[in-house]
């Protein structure tokens, strides 16, 4: 039996369990989802480093053309995209992931993504794999998967806004349409974030991600207008709970939030996991 609404402050008073950093990468199960997608597989992603000198300012300059086209020109420091997952690691706010999106258009959604356990770059490119990679949608967005040098991305969440204020600078997207998410100890960062910086993000997404501590006047506010996904892993017994009652303390402050279980999935998701299903919500489609 599900959860009822009075057992939602205690549930999310308590932390769920954390997972091993490293399992993201060794996910190899099949999977599908409640709403049963067709399921794809993924390819590791390739990695390419780039470098460039250390910023001093993320202010971009904007010129009009004698079209009268409004051309935006990306601070000098900024890295050249590359094709395949780039790896932002001389910058201001890096260290970080990009996947830039294989189309001209500029106005763009941007996905920024936490990693779970201590948010280390491996786990972040496992995350990258088995979160974002190959879902019908990834080719008109830019994704942004955030990690740290020494393993502790649990102390800095806070720079993904940097990050987010950068990779607008540098490569530009639509400011409107930028999406936090994340899995385990990033889902519960990027809860935080939309708690405190609710006007930098347009949706919110969980799999699995819950409060680090709850305030049903506080999640009012910042969630209103939010559209909210609560995913969590059939077989993932240990979060279900905490998921389940997250969902519904939002949907009773009359938030935009739904409650999903992916089937055959556990707290990691497999290299076959369907990530359409996210970027059906990331692009409401």
């Amino acid at each position: 039996m599900a959860p009822t609404i009075s057992l939602v402050i205690g549930l999310l008073a308590c932390a769920p369990p954390e997972e091993d950093s490293g399992s993201v990468i060794s996910a190899a199960t099949s999977a599908t989802t409640s709403s049963s997608p067709a399921t794809s597989t993924t390819n590791t992603p390739s990695t390419t480093t780039s470098t460039t000198t250390t910023s001093t300012t993320n202010t971009s300059t904007t010129n009009t053309s004698t079209t009268g086209t409004t051309v935006t020109t990306p601070p000098a420091w900024c890295p050249e995209p590359v094709d395949g997952l780039q790896d932002i690691t001389t910058t201001d706010a890096s260290p970080y992931f990009v996947f830039h999106p294989l189309t001209d258009e500029t106005d763009v959604p941007t996905i920024v993504f936490l990693p779970g356990g201590s948010g280390e770059r491996g786990g972040a490119a496992g995350v990258f794999q088995n979160w974002i990679e190959g879902g019908d949608g990834q080719d008109g967005v830019r994704a942004v998967v955030v990690y740290a040098d020494d393993g502790n991305l649990t102390d800095e969440f806070t720079r993904t806004l940097d990050v987010v204020d950068e990779v607008l600078a540098c490569w530009g997207g639509d400011s409107a349409r930028v999406h936090i998410g994340g899995t385990s100890n990033g889902g519960r960062g990027a809860f935080d974030l939309m708690l405190d910086a609710p006007d930098r993000f347009a949706t919110l997404l969980g799999a699995p991600g819950v409060f680090s501590s709850y305030d049903a006047e506080q999640a009012r506010a910042a969630f209103k207008g939010k559209r909210v996904y609560n995913g969590v892993g059939e077989d993932d017994t240990s979060w279900q709970p905490y998921v389940l009652s997250t969902h519904q303390a939002l949907v009773e402050e009359g938030v935009d939030s739904i409650y999903v279980e992916f089937v055959g999935e556990g707290h990691v998701l497999s290299s076959g996991f369907d990530t359409t299903v996210f970027f059906d919500f990331w692009l409401d489609r």
